[in-house]
């Protein structure tokens, strides 16, 4: 299980595998990435233990490793980091 902060009240919120969350996210190449709309998902798969490098190790600045996996409503399988997640459900447990 990982803790991630709130940005909006500081507070921690837990995510694992099967929890619902949203992220940004966009099929639009054009559109920048500070303007993608939230997307709904369920994390599946969890990649803490896979031996995570600096991003500067892989001497490139696309396709890096994230930390979860995560099916969208839509269909879409994305990857995504703790910080680039939120609650689905904003009543979610605390930590």
């Amino acid at each position: 299980m990982s803790t991630n902060p709130d940005p909006k009240g500081g507070r921690r919120r837990r995510f694992s595998v099967g929890t619902r969350v949203r992220t940004p996210h966009s099929l639009d190449t054009e559109l920048p990435a500070d303007q993608w709309p939230l997307a709904s998902g369920v994390i599946i798969e969890d990649f803490a233990g896979s031996g995570r490098l600096d991003p500067k190790a892989y001497g490139r600045d696309w396709a890096l490793p994230r930390r979860w996996a995560i099916a969208l409503d839509d269909g879409n399988l994305i990857f995504r980091d703790s910080e680039n997640l939120d609650d689905e459900d904003p009543d979610t447990e605390l930590v």
